[in-house]
């Protein structure tokens, strides 16, 4: 199934099919390094948001199984559109149980920068942006964002794809 495939049919029905998921979930690292550059280059925000919510669904489901490196990859292709209240979309996926906020990497957070992140949950005033603003700005004095800009690096993908 190639990109355009995927998103005309998200345009079409408003929704990511399962076979999408599917594809995704069983690991396709052709397909995720596709949907990496594809979103490097062409902005699809309603997808990405989409495909998030899709994964975060599936992972509070006790039936479903949605490892956490799929939703990096979901918070990862969401961080490419650079909307900086979309750091609380990705807060909310590393909060889904215990297992994704231990293991969904924190740097998915401050996709825009620590900096911009850090003020723009100051302005917040929600329960869940001041618990994110309490943990991203003790993750940035632990020296957990040294390597942020390695880490959104268009030359190398991140572990988890």
């Amino acid at each position: 199934m190639d990109m355009s495939t995927i998103l005309q049919h998200f345009h079409t029905e408003n929704t990511i099919s399962d076979e999408v998921v599917s594809l995704i979930i069983e690991d396709d690292n052709n397909l995720r390094s596709k949907l990496i550059y594809h979103f490097y280059v062409n902005k699809d925000r309603d997808f990405a948001i989409s495909l998030l919510d899709k994964f975060i669904s599936i992972r509070k489901n006790p039936a479903g199984e949605m490892p956490a490196e799929n939703l990096m990859l979901a918070c990862y292709i969401l961080g490419q559109h650079q909307q900086i209240e979309d750091c609380l979309k990705i807060w909310e996926a590393k909060n889904i149980d215990f297992d994704t906020y231990c293991g969904l990497d924190i740097q998915l957070v401050p996709f825009t920068g620590v900096l911009e992140t850090i003020t723009y949950l100051e302005e917040q005033n929600s329960p869940e942006s001041i618990k994110a603003l309490k943990y991203v700005k003790g993750c940035y004095e632990c020296g957990d964002f040294d390597n942020l800009d390695e880490y959104f690096s268009k030359n190398k993908l991140p572990w988890f794809i």
